[in-house]
């Protein structure tokens, strides 16, 4: 952790505590016999989160034309695992809503929305690519972007500064850099340990922007970056442009694809299509 990190965090005399839904949901994590009925009853106790999770299960990239109107239908329609993942990443992020009337740095629905379609779109990819993790990746999508929420918080009007390098021509990691001397991976990590989140969501939040840098998820972290990079350059992005996040070229080696490939998930993703 950098000093200067540690002196932002250190000014943070209040830290978000876990939701009661994401608590319990956290101790399903390595359940295997956990039960349908059981996961419905831990969502359905909280009717935002509830709603949340519906809007999501009733989103263009699961394909259905239909609506869903209950939790139990969404675990059918999507998976098991995707609303677990899906209940656990909105009922973290719902901690960091905006209350009417507050100086905010970023639109928090905007940073929702954002959030939930890297996730998609990173199972897509995993999906593709085979990969082990394609049905637990969602979660690691949902929160890669906690760092964004923790400053939009607790440091608005210097995160303010920074937008202003941004508008100006610099790139939003840069702009960060400069301000604040850490970026908001690092301090959406450091949340992401005093909750005791999973190694690998940690990792994911960490690296996404340097997903080389991982030292156990290299493949899950560089789905991540594909996955941020694709939505922030054409799709939905945190800010109102592009934020111009580089790409890390190791993120095609890790996965053993090239740059003709990510274009074809572009242009499928921009196009509306699922893979």
């Amino acid at each position: 952790m950098s000093d200067s990190l540690k002196q932002y965090v250190q000014k943070i005399t209040q830290l978000p505590t876990i939701p009661v839904v994401a608590q319990e949901i956290l101790k399903l994590v390595h359940d295997e016999l956990t039960s349908v009925d059981k996961l419905d009853n831990i969502i359905e106790n909280d009717p935002p989160i509830t709603a949340k999770i519906l809007s999501v299960a009733n989103s263009a990239f699961f394909g259905y034309k239909t609506t869903t109107q209950t939790i139990h239908d969404a675990i059918i329609r999507i998976g098991f695992n995707n609303v677990k993942d899906v209940a656990l990443g909105v009922s973290l992020m719902t901690v960091f809503e905006e209350r009417a009337g507050r100086v905010r740095a970023f639109d928090y629905q905007r940073i929702f929305n954002h959030s939930v379609t890297v996730g998609a779109v990173a199972q897509l990819i995993s999906k593709d690519l085979k990969m082990k993790f394609a049905e637990e990746i969602f979660m690691n999508g949902i929160l890669h972007d906690l760092g964004y929420l923790v400053l939009n918080k607790y440091f608005p009007d210097t995160y303010m500064q920074v937008l202003s390098l941004f508008e100006k021509g610099e790139n939003l990691l840069e702009a960060e850099k400069e301000v604040l001397e850490f970026t908001h991976a690092e301090i959406g990590a450091w949340l992401a340990e005093k909750w005791n989140l999973p190694e690998g969501v940690l990792e994911t939040i960490l690296y996404h922007h340097n997903p080389s840098l991982a030292k156990k998820n290299l493949k899950r972290v560089a789905v991540i970056h594909i996955a941020d990079y694709i939505v922030s350059k054409g799709i939905f992005s945190v800010t109102k442009t592009n934020p111009d996040y580089p790409l890390d070229s190791s993120s095609l080696s890790i996965l053993e694809i090239s740059e003709d490939y990510l274009k074809e998930v572009e242009g499928k993703i921009t196009a509306g299509e699922v893979f």
